[in-house]
């Protein structure tokens, strides 16, 4: 019989990612004695070096972040971000630079433009951050759907994306209320963009 695997091979069996306890604390903005007691819980995964030194399962700390968000993002003057992008690499390193936008930015992730409008109809979105170029139903497909929507019409899109101008033209081009970033996606120029849309939101509402 195999003998079950220690936490630290659950974590490198399935390639995650891991960060220290004082890394944690600071994304989780809480401090570093917490974080133990989280591990020691069972809250957060753990394994400790050679050193002595705990690692943490980066995935529950981004959980443990997002649960947060949503506590207090109930508010109005929270802002909701639907973020659709069938690139797996892309969309850990959104979920990434997320921990760094605050406690009122609440987020939800779609992999395709059908599932987008699932999730859609059951909570509209403050912000819609969309790739173009996915798999079966494309970001396109997204957009037209929304402005063709008398609910959903005036819902502020985001395209990130690595097509030319060309290939946007030749596939109908986006209307003129959608913003459009270029790939390679500058994260500090879209955490500004965020900010200011948190902003407005909290000076509006």
């Amino acid at each position: 019989m195999a003998r079950p695997k220690s936490r630290a091979e659950e974590i490198l069996s399935a390639n995650e990612a891991f960060v220290g306890t004082k890394e944690a604390a600071a994304l989780l903005g809480v401090s570093v004695s917490t974080i133990q007691k989280m591990v020691e819980s069972g809250k957060l995964r753990a394994w400790r070096t050679q050193g002595g030194h705990r690692r943490i399962a980066e995935t529950d700390v981004q959980a443990l972040n997002r649960e947060g968000r949503q506590a207090v993002g109930g508010g109005h003057k929270s802002l909701f971000i639907l973020i659709v992008e069938d690139n797996a690499t892309m969309l850990k390193a959104y979920a990434r630079v997320a921990l760094q936008w605050g406690t009122n930015v609440e987020l939800a992730f779609a992999s395709d433009a059908a599932k987008a409008l699932l999730m859609i109809a059951q909570k509209r979105p403050n912000l819609v951050i969309t790739d173009l170029a996915m798999e079966p139903f494309d970001g396109f497909h997204l957009i037209r759907t929304l402005r063709a929507s008398p609910e959903l019409a005036d819902t502020r899109v985001l395209v990130v994306t690595g097509l030319s101008d060309e290939d946007i033209a030749a596939k109908g081009g986006l209307d003129a209320m959608t913003l459009c970033y270029r790939k390679p996606l500058s994260f500090e120029r879209l955490g500004g963009y965020v900010d200011a849309r948190l902003q407005d939101r909290q000076h509006h509402r």
